[in-house]
């Protein structure tokens, strides 16, 4: 019976430590403010689940409105997307710490850093 206990604590235990971020966490609008040499631009990543998959779109502040896809959530609470624009694919990586986040915006123009928290 100790055993056992000792057991059962040692994965409560380890799920906490190892938990990663879900699709319930990363649904919603996620403000983000991205740093460039032209400039800072700023909007709103939105995120909806339909039917158990992930999508979304990315509300600039200026209007326009994108499609996010190939959105992949991975290991050390990452969320990767890809912005698909009529003349590039900007992928961005972003590490997920709790209501936050800070990562990378990648296209063919290099990288910029794109941080934001989530919005209530």
């Amino acid at each position: 019976m100790k055993k056992l206990f000792i057991l059962l604590f040692a994965l409560a235990f380890s799920a906490h430590v190892f938990a990663e971020i879900t699709v319930t966490q990363v649904i919603g609008k996620w403000k983000y403010e991205v740093v460039t040499d032209q400039g800072n631009m700023s909007g709103v990543f939105k995120f909806v689940e339909t039917e158990g998959v992930l999508g979304g779109e990315v509300l600039t502040d200026e209007g326009y409105t994108v499609p996010i896809s190939k959105i992949e959530m991975k290991e050390g609470d990452i969320l990767y997307f890809e912005i698909k624009t009529d003349s590039d694919v900007i992928k961005v990586t972003m590490k997920i710490d709790g209501k936050t986040y800070k990562g990378t915006a990648a296209s063919y123009m290099g990288e910029a850093p794109v941080s934001g928290k989530k919005m209530e």
